[in-house]
């Protein structure tokens, strides 16, 4: 089975094929430079992501605070972890890297602000 990937680990934005076979990779075409293929693999394996989105604040300028995750995220867990934002609301003032959610969805990954409000 081959399947395609664009990489989003560096500005190259490289088009790999990846042929699988009984979940080993036998052939990968496509990757400018080693990251590629780490990424194709990590994919493969458990696509990661960081999050990033807004919640809700009282009491600042503006009425929506970006956050995002501090480091990356399981993919499938994405939906459950909206869910969670969407509940909570919090209160000015808060600093860029002021932590929201502390170890959101048991992950042990730390939901961040990325401005100061």
């Amino acid at each position: 089975m081959i399947k395609h990937f664009t990489c989003v680990i560096c500005p190259l934005g490289c088009e790999i094929d990846v042929e699988e076979e009984n979940g080993g990779i036998i052939a990968l075409d496509g990757s400018r430079c080693a990251r590629g293929k780490e990424f194709v693999i990590q994919e493969l394996k458990e696509p990661l992501r960081v999050l990033t989105t807004t919640v809700r604040i009282k009491g600042a300028e503006f009425n929506m605070l970006p956050v995002r995750t501090d480091k990356p995220i399981p993919k499938r867990l994405i939906p459950k972890i909206m869910e969670d934002i969407a509940k909570i609301e919090v209160n000015a003032p808060v600093k860029m890297y002021d932590t929201i959610i502390e170890n959101i969805v048991g992950t042990g990954i730390n939901l961040i602000a990325t401005r100061s409000m």
